[in-house]
Formats: structure tokens, sequence, C-alpha cells
């Protein structure tokens, strides 16, 4: 199905914001393993993996109205 360009570049947007969030709450759950706050960091953890989900489902509707999901 072929996507309207706003609103593949608006999900693009979007992708963009959640692979942030990933890498943030990534690095923060490491920092906090470092710091012996492993519950915590545990916690953030699972929180960057709800961000991957997140960005598997934009890409998805990227890919859906075959656009080409920006991973830069």
């Amino acid at each position: 199905m072929r996507g309207d360009p706003e609103i593949i570049s608006l999900l693009n947007e979007q992708l963009t914001s959640e692979l942030t969030a990933i890498n943030q709450y990534f690095l923060h759950a490491k920092m906090q393993q470092n710091w012996g706050l492993t519950k915590l960091a545990a916690y953030t953890r699972a929180e960057s993996i709800d961000e991957m989900r997140h960005a598997e489902k934009i890409t998805d509707r990227i890919l859906f109205l075959e656009g080409l999901p920006n991973y830069q």
C-alpha cells in the first residue's frame, strides 16, 4: 500500500525518537548496574526493550506503507 510521503516522514521522526530512547535507557541501565543499583538497572533495561518494541511497530508500519525506515 503506497503511503503518503508526509505520513512516512512523520513516522520516521517518531522512529528517530524511539531509537534515541532505546540508547538512552540502555546507557542509563548500564550506568545504574555499574553503580550497584541492580533493581533499577533491570527496570531501566526493560524500558529500553519496550522502546525496541515501539520502534519495531513503527518500522513495520513504514514498510507497510512502502517507505524506507531511517535508522541513522
